[in-house]
């Protein structure tokens, strides 16, 4: 028990040590956030009434330097969230590994508490992508219609009614936009696809969605698919749903080919497209690692056991390849 007590407190000393490096980094990343929510803020604001009234040299200058800081900023809260993530981490495991020296360690398996600590983890990054989807979405559409209504309460007051009708009609469509943005936002929460067809056939209705928005070209190919269960089914489908929103963001007018197949024990889900692509390597190096879209895709593929590559070249577009392996889920039942 001697020694016990005197490991228990070398370990207690090195978890007040990582918690106050902790505290240090919070501190740094609570300022460094609400900066760069006001920066986001003022662009919206800026990138708005500029469309409405028209953009001067000197707004187009405010918004240059205003991305700038943006971009600065984002580098480092995106630092210090895995800073912290990682601090947080190494904390969970210490103190577990600190359980094992106290009398009721069976109590609480440390194993089960990693597991339970990964989910949380896991459950905050989803929630961050989706306020991020929601900023970029949603949010910009009301920012949108909100100015636009305080303009139009300006035109009003010097009877400027022609100009107010050309300005409700541009709300009015910028309105549909939006609620069929939400709508799109909502049905991507959870696919309806998934709970009426099984995979293969929702993979087609997502292919037909973004062949018939008429951004990108998309052709889907595949033969019918073995029954797979639902993690790995929606994990799929969301690599897929994320591949063709890259490509949308990244490769407009492009032509895309996703090829699905059940081979040899193994899924195989290929996205190729021939937009202009990029060098794997220099994008991760001025990212740090953190493409958002092709992270997203790789942790996804991580939680059901699948391999996610990515083969692009400037000039060559991309393509992704996915391999999940099946077993004896390979037979429908």
């Amino acid at each position: 028990m001697k020694y016990q007590n005197q490991a228990a407190a070398i370990v207690n000393e090195q978890i007040a040590r990582l918690r106050a490096v902790l505290a240090e980094v919070n501190s740094r990343l609570a300022p460094a956030t609400s900066d760069l929510r006001q920066i986001a803020r003022t662009i919206d604001e800026l990138g708005v009434r500029s469309g409405h009234t028209g953009a001067n040299a000197i707004v187009v200058r405010q918004l240059k330097q205003l991305q700038e800081r943006q971009h600065a900023l984002e580098v480092e809260v995106n630092d210090l969230h895995k800073a912290a993530r990682s601090i947080e981490q190494l904390i969970r495991q210490t103190e577990m590994s600190s359980s094992t020296l106290t009398e009721d360690a069976s109590q609480a398996d440390p194993w089960n508490l990693a597991l339970k600590a990964q989910i949380i983890q896991g459950r905050e990054d989803e929630r961050t992508r989706l306020a991020r989807e929601v900023h970029d979405g949603p949010a910009q559409v009301l920012a949108h219609v909100l100015l636009g209504l305080e303009h139009g309460l300006t035109l009003t007051e010097h009877q400027n009614y022609e100009r107010l009708r050309e300005l409700l009609l541009q709300l009015r469509e910028g309105s549909r936009s939006g609620l069929h943005e939400v709508r799109r936002f909502i049905a991507d929460l959870r696919p309806p696809a998934l709970d009426q067809h099984e995979l293969d056939v929702a993979l087609k209705e997502l292919c037909a969605r973004f062949d018939a928005a008429g951004i990108i070209n998309v052709r889907s190919e595949g033969t019918r698919l073995p029954r797979l269960t639902p993690e790995q089914e929606i994990v799929l489908y969301r690599i897929t749903q994320e591949a063709l929103n890259n490509v949308v963001k990244h490769a407009r007018n492009a032509q895309v080919a996703v090829h699905y197949a059940a081979v040899k024990g193994q899924v195989i889900l290929l996205i190729r497209d021939n937009g202009p692509g990029f060098e794997p390597r220099a994008v991760a190096a001025r990212t740090r690692g953190k493409h958002w879209g092709l992270a997203s895709m790789r942790e996804r593929a991580a939680l059901v056991g699948a391999q996610l590559s990515v083969t692009s070249a400037i000039g060559h577009g991309t393509e992704i390849r996915v391999t999940l392996p099946i077993g004896e889920l390979a037979t429908r039942v």
